[in-house]
């Protein structure tokens, strides 16, 4: 489980633009924060909960748990949400499990910067090693998306546009802000038709009268 607010707003908010961006592909699935079931060296079932998970291949639709065993393959990214109560765990064991099971990229965030500096750490798979990342900002190849880091906050990034992933409240504030403008525009075409008819209400008013100044008197 997440462990503040920043924390679960980060997880909510990946997730969010995750399953925004892969919505139209049906074998793409994309979760957090469920348990996820492998089997250790021994043959004993074990299991973690990833805060963020994509997994190309394996169809689109509501799990309880995650089986490895069962679904044939390991997320092919995730994404911790790391702290110093969860530093060694993200970078020991849970690093080892993933690498084994055959994760091809796994990062860690942490929001305030007081486990993991820089904030951001990210790891990508090689000879069933993970290898480091390097750079101010991370490049995730599975993604085709930059991971940047913008005060607490994790973002994801298109990277052939550069564009931010617009988070739950991004575009819930395009939508009012379209909304908005739409009203504006409304109201203008609204008060130009009622300017053109008071006009033509106006004119021929204006047309009577000259008729009744033309017409032959009496």
């Amino acid at each position: 489980m997440a462990e503040t607010d920043v924390h679960r707003d980060n997880m909510i908010s990946l997730i969010h633009v995750l399953k925004e961006r892969y919505r139209d592909e049906p074998q793409v699935y994309i979760s957090g924060n469920i348990f996820l079931y492998y089997r250790d060296d021994a043959g004993q079932r074990k299991s973690v909960s990833p805060d963020v998970l994509v997994v190309f291949g394996i169809e689109k639709k509501r799990r309880r748990i995650y089986k490895l065993e069962d679904e044939g393959k390991a997320p092919d990214v995730v994404i911790e949400l790391t702290s110093p109560n969860t530093k060694a765990e993200d970078l020991g064991i849970k690093r080892y499990v993933y690498a084994s099971m055959g994760v091809r990229e796994y990062f860690l965030f942490d929001p305030f910067a007081e486990a993991l500096r820089p904030a951001l750490r990210g790891f990508c798979l090689d000879g069933g090693e993970y290898l480091p990342m390097m750079g101010s900002h991370l490049h995730s190849e599975v993604l085709g998306l930059d991971l940047r880091v913008e005060g607490e906050q994790l973002r994801l990034c298109d990277l052939k546009t550069g564009e931010r992933l617009l988070t739950p409240e991004e575009v819930e504030t395009a939508r009012r802000a379209a909304e908005a403008k739409a009203a504006v525009a409304e109201a203008k075409a609204t008060a130009a038709e009622t300017k053109a008819t008071a006009a033509e209400t106006e004119n021929a008013r204006l047309r009577n009268e000259l008729a009744k100044l033309r017409a032959p008197k009496a």
